[in-house]
């Protein structure tokens, strides 16, 4: 009996010590993988997460009804695996007092069609719904109430077009080029609505690296200071957000 104790504790002991190291590897946001290789974020349970392109300021827009579709998702605590950085995720307040969970800016969301770990039924819904990927897209679509869905790099920030430029030629030199910085991705990413092939590289004249879409150089404007804001539309009725839908600067 006491040899039966014994080896009955001893296997109480083992069996505690392997819940703790699942507890260990339980995080409050994970990463999934796709059959193709592409990397995603879910919650802890394996449900996938996504971001709404109307939220490029950084605040929820989907509320209400859309909040019946599009559920919240809120970690708590952060607890990320290694192919993470904590320092990617962080907290909002919502409109209605609830918390909210955001990666690189950009609040997550459920889709309350998805029944099970894997499924990404929000894929790409109406254009304007994207799993969140790992690593992050380098170039999203964001959607404005005046402007539609227009280009930002990763943290919101509107990307541009220059019509002075031509294909895979930049003219934007000197002080043009201190108003309106070369934007580059050096390893492309980007959302299911767009194609990875209508983005390219260029090499300006000094040397750098810019990234084009369609063959057009893209660019920041130094006086859009916080994600979401687009104050270089339309400057000197030459300069644009890209709309990919309607992108055609050859006419």
């Amino acid at each position: 009996m006491k040899k039966s104790s014994a080896a009955a504790a001893i296997t109480f002991f083992l069996l505690l010590g392997s819940v703790g190291v699942l507890w260990a590897q339980s995080y409050t946001v994970n990463v999934s993988k796709e059959s193709n290789g592409t990397q995603y974020l879910t919650d802890s349970h394996g449900m996938t997460l996504y971001y709404f392109t109307k939220d490029v300021a950084g605040n929820s827009e989907c509320t209400g009804g859309c909040l019946g579709l599009w559920p919240a998702f809120n970690a708590g605590t952060i607890d990320v695996p290694a192919s993470l950085n904590a320092s990617d995720f962080g907290t909002i307040t919502r409109a209605d007092g609830t918390q909210q969970t955001t990666y690189q800016g950009w609040p997550l969301y459920y889709f309350a069609k998805d029944a099970q770990p894997g499924d990404m039924n929000g894929q790409n819904f109406h254009g304007i719904w994207f799993v969140e990927t790992v690593p992050s897209y380098t170039v999203m679509v964001a959607t404005s109430a005046t402007l539609g869905n227009y280009l930002t790099d990763s943290n919101g920030m509107a990307l541009y077009y220059f019509t002075k430029d031509s294909p895979n030629t930049s003219v934007c030199e000197g002080k043009c080029l201190q108003l309106w910085p070369a934007f580059y991705s050096a390893n492309l990413v980007v959302p299911a609505s767009l194609n990875a092939s209508d983005f390219g590289t260029i090499t300006r004249a000094d040397g750098t690296p810019q990234t084009t879409y369609k063959g057009y150089p893209l660019y920041y404007w130094v006086k859009d200071t916080a994600r979401g804001q687009t104050t270089g539309q339309n400057v000197g009725h030459i300069w644009f957000v890209v709309d990919p839908a309607k992108f055609n600067p050859a006419g």
